[in-house]
């Protein structure tokens, strides 16, 4: 793996803030090539539990490595500030896509199903919990590639929790029943859960549960049963429909059995709907394996229309209702011409 300290760099711009670090973009001066460096706030950095959680981060990320997963290139402390270098990533967000309430069609949303469940399999497989699955956590690159981020409050099984017992972490639109109760044994059913609720709101341009507090968004989660997709999309296949209802039940057992599941299933809407422009690769791996099935799969239609609004900053996006409007004008159009022939003829 490729390590890269933060001395060796030129910052530039600031590129993102959040509640403890700052992300900025930077070059390094030797070959040119540009990396993202999240550095944590000098405010926070005396925080025991702050600190902690970033060493868990870059430990977590350190023994990733999957397409769909932000790559990491080192970290460590420069003048008493924690840092690590990663990939930087020039598409964006899926949050980014969203303007005013507009969605995704739902091939685009097959096409990135099945890349964020190849990555939450893999993680999950290494014993890493997301905990905060989200838009704003599923970065694209520029052709529309899946590397999600973000797993500064990660459960890591093989090591001992950061979180106490019976306290609530992740972000509240998102957070499955058994997280907001803070339950002891989480699995990474609550990333399918969290699943869920992006795919809704990738879907419909809405959240699946709202609230105007912490508290009513909790009492939805636990208690609250959002309206099918197909009620809102008419035209998304029944398939779909019936897997985001799966990843939304509130008992985890009732969700399904992992991310392959929902990955295979994305798979087959895909096949069935001829939407699958490309085949699987047939080259084998260093390893001599094939290459895993969502990250090498091409969904046509979806992938294309996804790259296209990225390069367009997710302008001309669709919402739910365009096509109803679009044959209502058509009808009101048709009307008009018709009530103009009957009075030519009358006269």
């Amino acid at each position: 793996m490729k390590q890269i300290r933060l001395e060796d760099l030129q910052l530039g711009t600031t590129i993102g803030v959040g509640t403890v670090g700052t992300i900025c973009d930077a070059t390094d001066p030797r070959d040119g090539a540009r990396y993202a460096v999240k550095i944590l706030h000098p405010a926070v950095s005396r925080d025991p539990l702050i600190r902690a959680r970033f060493e868990r981060e870059m430990a977590i990320l350190q023994r990733m490595s999957h397409r769909n997963i932000i790559e990491y290139y080192g970290g460590g402390e420069h003048d008493g500030q924690l840092y690590y270098v990663m990939e930087l990533v020039d598409g964006g967000s899926v949050k980014e896509l969203f303007h005013g309430g507009q969605c995704l069609s739902w091939q685009e949303v097959v096409s990135l199903t099945i890349q964020i469940c190849s990555a939450l399999q893999y993680a999950h497989n290494h014993g890493v919990i997301h905990r905060d699955i989200k838009p704003a956590n599923i970065f694209l690159t520029s052709d529309g590639t899946v590397k999600l981020g973000d797993f500064g409050i990660a459960r890591d099984l093989h090591n001992s929790d950061l979180t106490e017992a019976g306290m609530t972490v992740g972000t509240h639109a998102y957070m499955a029943p058994e997280q907001i109760t803070g339950d002891a044994s989480i699995t990474g059913k609550v990333d399918l859960y969290a699943l869920g609720c992006c795919l809704y709101e990738m879907l419909t341009g809405e959240k699946a549960f709202s609230g105007d507090n912490f508290m009513q968004l909790f009492e939805a989660h636990l208690h609250g049963t959002p309206p099918r997709v197909r009620d809102r999309i008419p035209g998304c296949p029944s398939a779909f429909d019936e897997i985001i209802a799966q990843l939304l039940e509130k008992d985890p057992e009732k969700r399904p059995f992992n991310a392959r599941h929902v990955q295979g299933v994305m798979l087959q809407i895909a096949t069935e709907h001829n939407v699958e422009e490309s085949i699987l690769a047939n080259a084998k791996t260093e390893s001599g394996h094939r290459p895993d099935v969502g990250a090498e799969t091409a969904i046509g239609i979806g992938q294309n229309r996804l790259r296209d609004r990225i390069r367009r900053g997710g302008q001309g996006l669709e919402r739910p209702e365009a096509s109803w409007t679009v044959m209502l004008a058509i009808v009101l159009f048709v009307s008009a011409v018709l009530g103009l022939l009957l009075i030519f003829q009358k006269d």
